[in-house]
């Protein structure tokens, strides 16, 4: 969880200063004498076989060893007692350890090499400690069992790996044994393998108080617990990611003693083992990350000295929290967190006075908020995030947090219920209340925070004016994010702080004005969907340039005016979008000087010239989106150098020339190609075929020529439906992009789900021959859209493979021949456009073609004939008349002339009575003759729909 609560600190410090007073260890020992010379030369021949790139151990020389860098003696008898050598690296776990020149610094510090058996004839050496260095990957040595006085031995993540010697078992007088991976190794990713026959040989020391085993693989695990309770002195116990599994049945606990226990991350499939309630000295317990189930056992509640609780990210399904849970009034730190409980809360909560951290977040508890809650006097960190809470949180929730720092309550359906004259006890840090309802109002009590380092309180229904005191009292802000409300009036002005990390999140409001400036200190500043106006922040004395901006988002507002040249000094910049604004004049030609952009998005806007060919230079490119402006000009040939652009959209533009075969050759990594609507003629490239990544390409309304190369049916991102999306859908999911593609009949945007679509435009254009049968395999394709070419031939038989199909149009080409059967086994289809060529005979009906009934997607086609058209095909009428006839047979011949010769006088008689009727029932008279005008006006209804119809077809 990355959380270290003082009391586990205070007992691991408690065991090394024993250790330490009863080792009377000391940097120098006498003023007169050397230290003893036969163990001088076996901690020199030690180094000799080390790896000291930093040079730690420079002070290694001279007579007296007990004065050097980590080496302690006896005060009494001269001995070297004490070999501590630990990396005294600045860890930080706040760093990213995928930060290069942090790890490359915590390298230059590591000790490597081999370990030299001299270190033998240090025979009364009671303490070594060879932590957080690097060994190379070399097991631990043998020889390390011999040590027969040690009584402290740590080499947690130090690089060792391979099995760990049984022999360490012979150490007796071993008090503390530390071979894991260490937070510290954590913060920096090292990754160390050490397995482990079985722990039996631990067994045998008798002395221990303290293990950690961290991330040690036991081959053998079925009995771990067993040889760990022979251990009556154990007071610490760690065995945290050694994917232990099981958890055996004990039938007596003898390390009743144990005030400390982690065995987190082990994969336990198994209720929380009963033995615990045993355990009444336990002060901290981490049992998080494993999958242990059922209910929590009252007898939990018998562990009154417990201070540290972690069950979190588990499973918990169907469990409730029991009221006994109330009883542990020790408990400080309390972490439930990303499991399956559900219910409510205990109302006896208030009575862990001594709680100072509770996180409740992602789980399914339900109901309200008690009330005692207020009485956590010394609570400082509270979750409640992502649980479908409901009720009112309000002033008596918070009554006596005098010392909340803070507060999580995003995602849940609470809604915040306080006066706006609340003055709250407490002064936040951190503000989490995204996905709450805390409008419509602007919150008032937020002016009392005046400590406030974080504040989210986005999608909150707030719809209000910025008040004028948040500028004053939030300017020095180091997170904001207000996103997603209808927040009013001009965006706050932040002031420089001490911090190169801030974000400033303002998108979806009703912001209007201008930017005066932008927030110093800024690597992220979003004020995207508003209504800011003007040019953008100007470069003067009142506006400094933002050189550590990394994510910069103004798309969709009216700025105008053009894209300044001081853009280009922000080297830093990862994101650009200035899309969907009214921008105008050129792009400048120092933009391509962002060395680490990645995403560059313009598109909507009324930019002009020529596209710079100075893009060519930002190799780190994945995103570049220019479409709907009004760039001129051919393709930058420096482009083809983008070799790790994935989304190329030109469309909408006034740009000529032939569309590049380098495009084929260089951008390997194409996923999606857009260059619709613009002014491309000549063929289109077989190099193209070679963009195996390639999902979308969107080559529509342009002056194309040529066939379609048959050589598309290699681009395979089109041909599986289970390619690697995965690193781009990440990326879309860290920067989110619309793109624009012809479907269905129409313009849709794509958005989450532009990793997932798969489609081929090519309409509008000059092609001519015939649809490749090689289309047929790109068996992935949503949709595929040839419209309004000169394509002729018929259409593939093998149409129907393509089963993901959701559009599909073929209008206005030249097609002839009948429609493929196999169409109707597309299920997936939605759309279907084939009007307007030569098409003849039966339309194909069943499955999804059922319920694709529009005449138009038909028109056009004189020849074809079948629902939905109302042309009945002539085989249809062939059979009915030739039913007829074979009705006739041998022996039918006089059954058929007496029913015709029955006919006349069966006329007569049936035109007589009905004549009779209507002369003398007069409402059957009125019925029959609004009957024959009904009729009569329907058939020139129909008459002039069909002479409509011919019309428009012979206009075409």
């Amino acid at each position: 969880m990355g959380h270290f609560p003082s009391a586990t600190l205070l007992l691991l410090h408690f065991s090394v200063f024993t250790v330490q007073i009863q080792l009377g260890c000391s940097r120098k020992v006498y003023s007169n004498t050397s230290c003893i010379e036969s163990e001088r030369k076996a901690l020199l021949e030690f180094r000799q076989s080390l790896i000291d790139k930093s040079n730690r151990l420079s002070s290694w020389s001279g007579k007296d060893c007990c004065s050097w860098e980590g080496v302690g003696c006896s005060e009494s008898t001269g001995h070297v007692v004490k070999l501590d050598l630990h990396n005294h690296f600045p860890f930080d776990p706040s760093r990213d350890f995928y930060d290069p020149s942090y790890a490359e610094n915590y390298s230059l510090t590591c000790l490597g090499g081999q370990m030299n058996p001299s270190l033998l004839n240090l025979e009364h050496l009671h303490y070594l400690d060879l932590s957080m260095n690097n060994f190379s990957e070399i097991p631990i040595p043998t020889f390390l069992g011999s040590l027969r006085n040690l009584r402290y031995l740590d080499l947690s993540s130090a690089g060792f790996e391979g099995l760990v010697p049984n022999d360490l078992g012979n150490l007796s007088r071993l008090k503390y044994l530390h071979l894991g991976d260490s937070p510290q190794g954590w913060s920096l990713g090292l990754d160390y393998t050490l397995t482990a026959n079985n722990l039996w040989w631990v067994a045998q020391l008798s002395s221990l108080e303290s293990l950690d085993l961290s991330g040690v693989h036991f081959e053998d695990n079925g009995d771990w617990l067993h040889a760990i309770n022979m251990l009556p002195s154990l007071l610490s116990l760690t065995l945290s990611g050694c994917d232990l599994k099981t958890i055996p049945s004990l039938s007596k606990v003898n390390f009743t003693s144990l005030t400390s226990l982690d065995l987190r991350g082990n994969g336990f499939n198994t209720p929380i083992p009963l033995w615990l309630s045993n355990m009444t000295s336990l002060m901290n317990l981490h049992l998080e990350g494993n999958y242990f189930h059922g209910p929590i056992h009252d007898s939990f509640s018998q562990l009154t000295s417990l201070t540290f609780l972690d069950l979190s990210s588990n499973s918990f399904f169907r469990t409730s929290l029991p009221s006994s849970l109330c009883n542990l009034s020790s408990l400080a730190y309390l972490y439930l967190s990303f499991n399956h409980f559900q219910g409510s809360l205990p109302l006896c909560l208030g009575k862990l006075s001594s709680l100072n951290v509770l996180h409740l977040h992602s789980n399914e508890f339900s109901g309200t908020i008690p009330t005692s809650l207020g009485q956590l006097t010394k609570l400082q960190r509270l979750r409640l995030s992502y649980n479908p809470f409901s009720g009112m949180l309000s002033e008596v929730h918070f009554v006596k947090l005098r010392e909340l720092k803070f507060l999580d309550i995003s995602s849940t359906l609470l809604r915040w219920n306080v006066s706006s004259l609340w003055i709250p006890p407490f002064q936040l840090q951190y503000i989490h209340m995204d996905s709450t309802k805390v409008g419509p109002q602007f919150p008032s009590w937020l002016r009392t925070q005046k400590e406030v380092n974080t504040l989210i309180m986005s999608n909150a229904s707030i719809s209000d004016a910025m008040p004028d005191w948040f500028e004053s009292i939030f300017s020095q802000i180091h997170y904001l994010d207000l996103n997603n409300n209808n927040i009013t009036g001009k965006p706050p002005v932040f002031k420089e702080i001490n911090t190169f990390d801030r974000s400033i999140i303002l998108y979806s409001n009703k912001f209007e004005g201008s930017l005066t400036s932008f927030p110093p200190n800024a690597i992220a500043l979003d004020a995207s969907r508003n209504l800011l106006t003007g040019n953008m922040p100007p470069l003067d004395g009142k506006s400094k340039v933002p050189l550590i901006l990394r994510y910069l988002h103004l798309n969709d507002n009216l700025l105008t005016g053009s894209i300044p040249d001081y853009i280009c000094n922000i080297q830093t910049l990862f994101n650009l979008d200035l899309s969907n604004n009214q921008l105008s004049g050129k792009i400048p030609l120092c933009l391509g000087n962002l060395q680490q952009l990645k995403t560059l998005n313009l598109r909507n806007n009324s930019l002009s010239g020529h596209i710079p060919s100075s893009f060519g230079n930002m190799a780190p490119l994945v995103y570049l989106l220019l479409s709907q402006n009004k760039f001129q000009g051919e393709f930058p040939w420096k482009m083809e150098n983008l070799k790790n652009l994935q989304v190329l959209d030109l469309g909408e533009n006034q740009m000529t020339g032939t569309i590049p075969a380098w495009i084929g050759r260089e951008l390997s990594n194409l996923r999606i190609l857009r260059l619709q609507s613009n002014n491309f003629y000549g063929d289109i490239s077989t190099q193209i075929c070679h963009l195996s990544n390639l999902q979308v390409l969107n080559l529509a309304q342009n002056k194309l020529e040529g066939k379609i190369p048959p050589c598309f049916g290699n681009l395979s991102a089109m041909v599986s439906t289970n390619s690697d999306i995965i690193p781009f859908a990440f990326y879309l999911t860290r920067h989110p992009q619309k793109l624009s593609n012809f479907m269905k009949g129409r313009e849709l945007e794509y958005s989450s789900n532009l990793p997932y679509l798969r489609s081929l435009e090519l309409s509008g254009n000059y092609l001519v021959g015939e649809i490749p049968e090689e289309l047929m395999d790109l068996v992935g394709l949503q949709s595929l859209t040839l419209s309004n070419n000169h394509l002729t031939g018929r259409i593939p038989e093998k149409i129907g493979k393509l089963k993901q199909l959701e559009s599909l149009d073929l209008s206005r080409n030249e097609l002839f021949g009948s429609i493929p059967q196999s169409l109707s086994t597309i299920n997936s289809l939605s759309y279907l456009n084939l009007s307007f060529n030569n098409l003849s005979g039966r339309i194909p009906s069943g499955n999804q073609l059922q319920t694709l009934n529009d005449q138009s997607s038909y028109e056009g086609n004189s020849g074809l004939c079948g629902k939905p058209l109302l042309i009945i095909c002539p085989e249809d009428k062939s059979y009915d008349g030739k039913r007829s006839s074979d009705e006739h047979g041998p022996g039918k011949e006089s059954d058929f002339s007496w029913f015709y010769a029955g006919i006349g006088p069966g006329v007569a008689v049936g035109f007589s009575a009905v004549c009779g009727i209507l002369t003398f029932k007069k409402s059957w008279r009125y019925a029959y003759f609004q009957f024959v005008e009904n009729v009569y006006n329907r058939f020139w209804v129909v008459i002039a729909l069909k002479t409509s119809k011919l019309q428009r077809k012979f206009s075409w």
